[in-house]
C-alpha cells in the first residue's frame, strides 16, 4: 500500500489536468461564441503578417460578426448564424456562402473525450498576454498525423488572446494573437455593417450540386480511402462543381473530431493536367494524384506525410451486386 499511494496520487493528479485543461477549453469556446468583444488580432503564417479587426456581438437574433482585413486588399467578411458574405475588392466580387466556423480562430470540438486517445491535453500554467493574465493549455497529437495547439485564455473571460499551431516537432507553424482586445463593451449596430458596399461588383452565391439538409453523409461515394490515421472517419459526401464546363467531383471530408481533411475526386483533364505531388501552404497541405483517368486531391491542415498517405491509398469502390 505504502508503494502504490504515490502512483494513485500521481494517477488522480494526472486526471485533475486533464478535466482543468477540459473546463478551460469548453469555456473558451463558449466565450469565443458569446461575449461581444472589439479586437485586433494579428496572424502569422508562411513568414507573412496579416492584421486584422474583428467586432463579434450576440444578440437575440444570435450571432453577428465582422472580420475587416487592416494590411493588404480591404477585404470584409461578415457572418451570422445563416450566411458568410466575403466582399473583396481586388476583382469586384461579392461571395455569400453558407456560414462556416469563424477563421481563423480553431474550432475545438465540444466533445473533447473523443479526441482524447488522439490528443494529450495540458494545463501548462499561467503567462501574461495582450495586457491579460492568461491560462496556457496546450492540445499535444499523440502520433505524427497531425499538429498540436496552445491557447491563451484570458482567466477572467475566458476569452482566446492567442493562438498556436504546432508542427510534429512542436514549433509553431501558425500563430493568432490579439495586440488589442476589449471585452464585454456595446457593440454598436453600425460596427457591423461592412464599409464596402459591394455596388458595381459581381455577386456569387455558393452552392453545392448536392448537400444533404443535416450536413451528414448521404448515399455511398464511389471512391474509398484505405489508409487514414487512427481515429479519422467519414463525416461528410458531396457532389461539387469545381470548374466550368467539367463534370461534378465527389467531395469526402474526414476528421478526428479537430483536425479535417478533405478528399476531392474528379475527371482529368487532358488540356489541363496540373500539379502532381504535395504543395504546401502555412499549416495547409495539399497532395495531388492520378488514378484510373481521376485526378485526387487530398487539403488539410495536417502535416505532408496525412495528405500523401490518404491520397495514394484512394481506390475505386468495387460495384456492389444487385439483388
Amino acid at each position: 500500500m505504502k508503494g502504490l499511494l504515490p502512483v494513485l496520487l500521481v494517477m488522480s493528479g494526472h486526471v485533475f489536468a486533464q478535466d482543468s485543461a477540459r473546463d478551460w477549453l469548453d469555456e473558451m469556446s463558449s466565450a469565443l461564441q458569446t461575449l461581444d468583444y472589439d479586437g485586433i488580432f494579428v496572424y502569422l503564417h508562411d513568414d507573412k503578417l496579416e492584421a486584422m479587426r474583428i467586432i463579434h456581438r450576440m444578440d437575440p437574433g444570435g450571432q453577428r460578426e465582422r472580420l475587416v482585413s487592416l494590411t493588404g486588399s480591404a477585404r470584409e467578411v461578415l457572418r451570422d448564424d445563416k450566411s458568410v458574405t466575403c466582399i473583396m475588392p481586388d476583382n469586384k466580387s461579392v461571395m455569400i456562402g453558407q456560414s462556416r466556423p469563424r477563421q481563423p480562430f480553431p474550432v475545438v470540438p465540444r466533445d473533447l473525450d473523443s479526441v482524447s486517445p488522439y490528443y494529450a491535453l495540458e494545463d501548462v500554467g499561467d503567462d501574461r498576454m495582450a495586457g491579460h493574465t492568461a491560462r496556457v493549455i496546450a492540445i499535444t497529437p499523440r502520433d505524427s498525423f497531425r499538429y498540436g495547439y496552445r491557447f491563451w485564455i484570458d482567466k477572467n473571460t475566458r476569452m482566446l488572446l492567442k493562438s498556436d499551431m504546432t508542427g510534429v516537432d512542436g514549433k509553431p507553424i501558425e500563430q493568432v494573437m490579439f495586440t488589442r482586445l476589449v471585452i464585454g463593451t456595446d457593440i454598436p449596430a453600425d460596427d457591423l455593417q461592412p464599409s464596402l458596399t459591394g455596388d458595381g461588383y459581381a455577386w456569387h452565391r455558393q452552392e453545392d450540386i448536392h448537400r444533404s439538409a443535416d450536413n451528414s453523409v448521404s448515399g455511398e461515394p464511389g471512391w474509398a480511402v484505405a489508409k487514414l490515421p487512427d481515429g479519422f472517419r467519414l463525416t461528410d459526401f458531396q457532389h461539387k462543381r469545381m470548374r466550368e464546363g467539367r463534370g461534378d467531383a465527389e467531395h469526402m471530408v474526414f476528421t478526428d473530431g479537430l483536425a479535417t481533411v478533405s478528399v476531392y475526386v474528379e475527371q482529368s483533364s487532358a488540356e489541363r493536367p496540373g500539379f502532381i505531388g504535395l504543395s504546401s501552404m502555412g499549416a495547409m497541405n495539399a497532395y495531388r494524384a492520378m488514378l484510373d483517368g481521376s485526378q485526387v486531391t487530398v487539403v488539410g491542415e495536417v502535416p505532408a506525410a496525412t495528405v500523401e498517405m490518404i491520397a495514394t491509398s484512394v481506390e475505386r469502390r468495387a460495384e456492389q451486386p444487385h439483388d
